[in-house]
């Protein structure tokens, strides 16, 4: 299992799951067809957006991709769905996660 924060001995944690989709992938060094899908440990209160950001800098790729440009709507570049809710407004990225939580990842989406 890969950790975020590494805590010490003793520390609460939380542990969420995270599903990377289709070409996304590619940002966090996977390739090929099959699914990424891997667990992280948190600290208690982390958010949504927390872990986003947590994982930028663990993954220069989607990083610089995700938050490029400060005035972007990180929508624009990826879709969030938390345990099977499609995420659409920036307020919700703030929602603090708990244990067995699952986060997906998906290319962002657009509509005509």
């Amino acid at each position: 299992m890969k950790s975020i924060t590494g805590k010490g001995k003793g520390e609460a944690t939380t542990k969420v799951t995270i599903e990377v989709m289709s070409w996304l992938k590619e940002d966090f060094g996977h390739e090929g067809w099959d699914k990424l899908l891997f667990e992280e440990v948190i600290s208690p209160k982390t958010s949504i957006m927390d872990l986003l950001q947590i994982m930028a800098d663990k993954y220069p790729k989607f990083g610089q991709k995700a938050f490029a440009d400060p005035k972007q709507d990180f929508f624009d570049y990826c879709a969030v769905i938390l345990n099977e809710s499609l995420l659409s407004a920036p307020t919700t990225l703030n929602t603090e996660l708990k244990e067995g939580d699952n986060i997906k990842l998906s290319p962002g989406f657009y509509g005509g």
